[in-house]
């Protein structure tokens, strides 16, 4: 099977892009990229010490500029975005037409159960409001970003439902709805 030249996986933090883009690259034959890792090894800082110290803007123009450079190759790869990259035009309009995007959709429960001890994700940082727990005010941060970015996710090319799922069984399931796409 031959994608159009790249698969891009894009969704919520916690979803299973780069968990998932590992083993469906070895299915597909294609090399993996993880585009938040090759933005910390250029940067040689963390997405959080980046955030931290430049701002999201900055870190933003760093992954508009390293998608450009991963784009360049002339290899088949499936690459996972970071969380908020579909959000921006700049992106979405330069994985258009470079492969088939796949939305990788978690019900909030699961993607609070997967992200409530990381604290490599900066803009899940927040601070509780009065009255609130810390857990409440991560879902509650998960709920608002989840609302903001789903019209964006959702204007992919394929959605797969990675709740309550191994990796396995949303490989295999991810692997045919490539076939019958492409």
């Amino acid at each position: 099977m031959r994608l159009r030249k790249h698969g891009f996986l894009i969704g919520f933090s916690g979803s299973g892009k780069s968990t998932l883009g590992r083993v469906l690259a070895v299915k597909l034959g294609y090399r993996f990229v993880d585009l938040d890792g090759v933005i910390e090894k250029h940067a040689r800082q963390s997405i959080a010490e980046i955030f931290a110290k430049k701002g999201e803007a900055a870190f933003r123009r760093l992954e508009t500029t390293q998608l450009k450079r991963v784009l360049a190759s002339t290899r088949n790869q499936v690459i996972a975005l970071g969380g908020g990259a579909f959000e921006f035009a700049d992106i979405r309009n330069m994985v258009r037409g470079n492969g088939v995007t796949v939305f990788l959709s978690c019900s909030q429960r699961e993607l609070y159960r997967r992200l409530r001890n990381a604290g490599d994700r900066p803009l899940l940082e927040v601070r509780p409001r009065p009255g609130e727990t810390p857990t409440q005010a991560k879902i509650r941060r998960i709920r608002h970003l989840l609302k903001k970015r789903l019209a964006n996710y959702r204007a992919a090319d394929l959605i797969l439902s990675t709740t309550e799922k191994t990796v396995a069984q949303s490989a295999r399931r991810l692997v045919r709805l490539l076939k019958n796409r492409l």
